[in-house]
């Protein structure tokens, strides 16, 4: 058989390749073609096209395609036609072109790619797969797909070795309970753990999660969420850190939280909390602060703990608040042991040694019960020890006292006092901007008329007895009512001072007190 300098010059080439190593690299075997083909004037030197059915072989790797250029001092591979690399036994890429660097290690594979790692399937039109260090980067676009989780992204790279896929630029997870989507996200194909490393939300039917930093485990529905990290579902719960648990609702606030009940108009805050977005149970510590929104003011409480008990209905619920209770609003402050909001008739109930300073009065009982209606200021019941001071100029004041007393208000200010059981009062009436007397009154049942702060008439029911003197005539200890203690001192001047806390002065409040249990009052 003749065999011409052409063919022969073939086979010497083609004996280089099974050296193994030129110039300190490996070199690319051919094990398999149906035809090879081998003309520098048509191809360029060192140029080999194979045909039919083409094996390669490079160190850990074995390709096939259906053609292939091989440049054979350059060690590099330009392949079309059903691509498939096998790497390791475990990994299959597959694709319709392939361009490869025996000495990098690199594989450029495009069209139609798949590249298939156990139950780990990618998706694209362009990739680089690094078998050197093992990882594979998409660009243009890809999609994974790891049992029930989808993931979509511009830009991706794939670590097989460690089961991690780096996603950025437009990453959407899909599951068939939530989405996913981010702008930079780690995923574990293994654990399914998902690594938030920028703006990222979850978004389901139920809720949607938002957060820059943290993890979401797609496989137990639960997430550790950081940097301005939010749960926006029926209520709005944020934090610096949150742990959630998707299957129990539950949510545990760690720095800055903040709960907002749109229904109500309340938002609670706190360094510490939780939430149960199915229970709607909710409780708030350190630097715990209620906020009440009406249409032009806000109301601003501190205690040590907040706590939301949702009722039956769902919609609504109490807010109580324990211990060393301060509240401020423009037009209304005060301070007392514990409050109840009940949302069903927007009413405040204050605790334990109560006092409201509200439009130049204060009010002290045993327990104070604050009405709004259409979300202003309507009355206010003083229950047991009832006491309402106002100051008309420097150690005068008008005073009212009695066991139970509503006070009624409108424009924001007290037009109309109540007062059953036990009514007394003092108050100085006015000739314009000069007080011309003392007015001393006492009966059963009293109902003080005020017309710009100051009482303009007095009903007196069942045994009244009253005078009036000039108050000079007035020893100075008929000017004050049993139990009577300005405490203005007391009263935070600003939403700031609501965190600061006086211990009163032990005075005496005139009669035997009351006792009243907050729990037992309020047990639903």
């Amino acid at each position: 058989m003749h065999i011409s300098n052409r063919i022969f010059k073939i086979i010497i080439l083609a004996s280089v390749f099974y050296t193994g190593i030129v110039s300190g690299q490996k070199k690319v075997i051919v094990n398999n073609a149906d035809s090879l083909n081998y003309d520098e004037a048509i191809y360029g030197k060192d140029v080999q096209v194979l045909i039919g059915n083409v094996k390669f072989t490079h160190e850990t790797a074995v390709m096939f395609c259906d053609t292939a250029y091989r440049y054979i001092l350059d060690n590099k591979i330009n392949a079309n036609g059903n691509i498939h690399i096998i790497q390791n036994d475990t990994l299959h890429l597959y694709g319709r072109r392939l361009n490869y660097d025996g000495n990098t290690g690199l594989a450029q594979v495009r069209e139609d790619v798949r590249l298939v790692n156990k139950d780990v399937v990618l998706t694209t039109d362009y990739l680089d797969y690094d078998r050197v260090n093992n990882f594979a980067y998409y660009f243009n676009f890809g999609k994974i797909v790891n049992k029930e989780n989808t993931l979509t992204s511009k830009k991706g790279y794939y670590y097989p070795a460690t089961d991690q896929v780096h996603y950025k630029d437009s990453v959407v997870a899909t599951n068939p309970k939530y989405i996913i989507k981010s702008d930079t996200l780690i995923y574990h194909t293994e654990t399914k753990v998902s690594n938030i490393e920028g703006p990222t939300f979850i978004i389901s039917d139920s809720n949607t999660i938002y957060a820059e930093a943290g993890y979401y485990d797609m496989q137990h529905d639960v997430a550790l969420l950081k940097e301005n990290a939010y749960v926006e579902g029926e209520q709005l719960l944020k934090g610096d850190t949150i742990y959630y648990d998707r299957a129990s609702g539950y949510g545990e606030i760690f720095n800055s939280m903040e709960l907002h009940d749109t229904t109500n108009n309340l938002i609670i805050k706190g360094d510490y909390g939780f939430y149960n977005e199915i229970t709607q149970d909710a409780l708030a510590t350190l630097n715990a602060e209620l906020l009440q929104i009406y249409n032009k003011d806000t109301l601003f409480l501190h205690a040590d703990t907040l706590q939301a008990v949702p009722l039956e209905d769902g919609e609504q619920k109490l807010i109580k608040a324990y211990r060393k209770v301060k509240y401020f609003r423009s037009d209304m402050q005060g301070r007392c042991d514990s409050m109840v909001f009940d949302s069903r008739d927007t009413t405040n109930t204050f605790y334990y040694d109560p006092i409201m300073w509200s439009m130049g009065n204060q009010l002290t009982a045993d327990v104070i019960k604050m009405y709004t209606k259409n979300e202003v200021l309507d009355k206010v019941d003083l229950i047991d020890r009832s006491f309402i001071i106002s100051e008309e100029d420097t150690g005068r004041y008008n005073q009212v006292k009695g066991k139970l007393m509503t006070g009624y208000i409108r424009n924001n200010e007290i037009y109309k006092i109540n007062v059953n059981g036990n009514a007394q009062s003092v108050y100085f009436p006015k000739d314009r901007e000069y007080v011309i007397g003392v007015n001393r009154a006492e009966c059963s049942n009293m109902t003080l008329y005020l017309t710009q702060r100051m009482v303009d008439q007095i009903t007196m029911r069942v045994s009244p007895n009253g005078n009036m003197n000039p108050p000079y005539l007035v020893p100075d200890e008929n000017l004050r009512l049993e139990g009577f203690y300005w405490l203005d001192a007391f009263r935070p001047k600003s939403k700031e001072e609501i965190f600061f806390w006086e211990e009163l002065p032990t005075f005496d409040r005139g009669e035997n007190r009351s006792e009243y249990d907050l729990d037992d009052t309020y047990e639903e």
